[in-house]
């Protein structure tokens, strides 16, 4: 890259940490954790950015092989194309309304707007909007588990989610996930805050406008978020559920639903594109992603009958949440070394924390975790059965961490408190009021 790129992507990287700071500070929930909340984001932005460094100036690229990143270049296309059209600022929300009618573009436009502010198009600088993004996503991922169980809770997943190998590099890249990751993580933080604490004007706008804005980055994430945060606020609560917190009430619900409807029918006109999403198009799709990649694995399996479905589910599912596989490491891919460190943590995390904080959530704090609960079984469906490419996968899985930490934490938590015993069973333990959502075991810990 150009040393004028270089110097424009260091020069806004304190720009972003401050307005990252201005966006955390207007917050109404969480007021006293703000400091921590705070430190977390700029130790998160700091690791991503120094990544960032490490992968565009150092030759990182050249071993992760990068080539989704490269499309940055269209952003680049669209900076030249207004610029000589003389567009301003004043015209980016008309500008940004074409990227509905394209295929996944929204991300290349936000960069084509970046770069028409800064007046250059800087690779480094597209990588440090989203480190930025990332950043974001992390404290919204500590706000979840605050609100869902404890502040000990929320802290561990907040530095986790800091430093987690996949979701640092995957923030300091080109591509599009960290966007797509932040608008799904907005939607349902919206959803959690509903669920928790009642009718709220201002988390419905949030849900809203952030699936609003999922679609040109990702269409199909926009329709598995929808109907996660529907059938989420929307399925009847138990008696002792409903005791626990105020719940939405059917005026709320009422307009969750219209809110929702309307957003469903505002898409109509871009709706083409998931229409061409059936199982012959995954079909296609699994086929050209294993075609000529180091890394695909192609299963020939009719997807319109039921074992062939079934089947690439089982294969998809388990590589999904755990690819690569140990002897998937024999190929000497650099890049599958590389992530060798992180495959032995994610494994003995899965193991110890993610099985037993799942169970204990889906015996104990079901309905207050609904919401994450859908996001994950829609998003491992379609994912697993579209599988065909383990680096892929291992970049798909991505949209999944930020919620599979908090239940890792809550697994750990358990284990450490001593409330998970050898048979496997969770021992009834007193309930005290937990700041945000209900009643939990876990608030004692804070």
């Amino acid at each position: 890259m150009e040393d004028a790129g270089v110097v424009l992507g260091i020069a806004i990287a304190p720009m972003l940490l401050c307005a990252g700071y201005g966006i955390l500070a207007t917050t109404v929930n969480n007021r006293a954790t703000l400091p921590l909340q705070l430190r977390i984001f700029v130790v998160a932005f700091s690791i991503r950015f120094f990544a960032a460094l490490l992968i565009y100036e150092f030759g990182l690229n050249r071993v992760l092989q990068d080539e989704d990143a490269s499309g940055w270049r269209y952003g680049e296309s669209l900076r030249i194309q207004w610029a000589g059209e003389q567009k301003s600022i004043f015209d980016f929300p008309v500008l940004f309304l074409r990227s509905y009618g394209e295929h996944h573009r929204g991300y290349y436009y936000l960069l084509g707007m970046l770069f028409h502010v800064l007046g250059d198009a800087s690779r480094l600088a597209a990588a440090a909007l989203n480190c930025f993004i990332g950043s974001l996503v992390v404290v919204i991922n500590y706000r979840v588990a605050y609100a869902l169980f404890s502040p000990s809770i929320a802290r561990r997943v907040g530095w986790w989610a800091c430093w987690f190998p996949s979701l640092v590099v995957w923030s300091a890249q080109t591509i599009k996930e960290p966007a797509v990751i932040l608008l799904e993580s907005v939607a349902l933080y919206g959803c959690v805050r509903l669920r928790c604490s009642g009718m709220s004007f201002r988390h419905v706008a949030l849900i809203a406008v952030a699936i609003v804005l999922m679609w040109p980055f990702r269409f199909y994430a926009t329709y598995i978020t929808l109907g996660a945060v529907l059938l989420a606020l929307l399925t009847p609560r138990t008696a002792v559920a409903s005791r626990n917190r105020k719940g939405l009430t059917v005026p709320g619900a009422l307009l969750v639903v219209g809110a929702m409807l309307a957003i469903a029918v505002w898409l109509v006109p871009w709706e083409t594109q998931i229409e061409q999403y059936d199982l012959q198009f995954i079909q296609r799709f699994r086929k050209n992603v294993a075609t000529d990649q180091g890394s695909g694995l192609f299963l020939d399996l009719d997807l319109q009958s039921p074992s062939g479905f079934g089947l690439a589910f089982l294969v998809g599912f388990a590589h999904l949440l755990w690819a690569p596989f140990p002897w998937q490491l024999a190929s000497g891919s650099t890049r599958m070394l590389l992530v060798a460190p992180e495959m032995v943590l994610w494994w003995w995390l899965f193991i110890v924390g993610v099985i037993p904080g799942l169970r204990y959530s889906l015996k104990h704090r079901f309905w207050d975790v609904q919401p994450l609960l859908m996001f994950i079984l829609g998003m491992s469906l379609l994912y697993s059965v579209m599988f065909a490419n383990v680096g892929l996968v291992y970049r798909q899985r991505a949209q999944l961490l930020p919620w599979l930490l908090i239940f890792a934490a809550v697994g750990l938590e358990l284990r450490w408190r001593g409330q998970f015993g050898s048979t496997g069973h969770f021992p009834r333990v007193a309930k005290v009021n937990q700041p945000q959502c209900g009643r939990s075991d876990l608030a004692n810990s804070s």
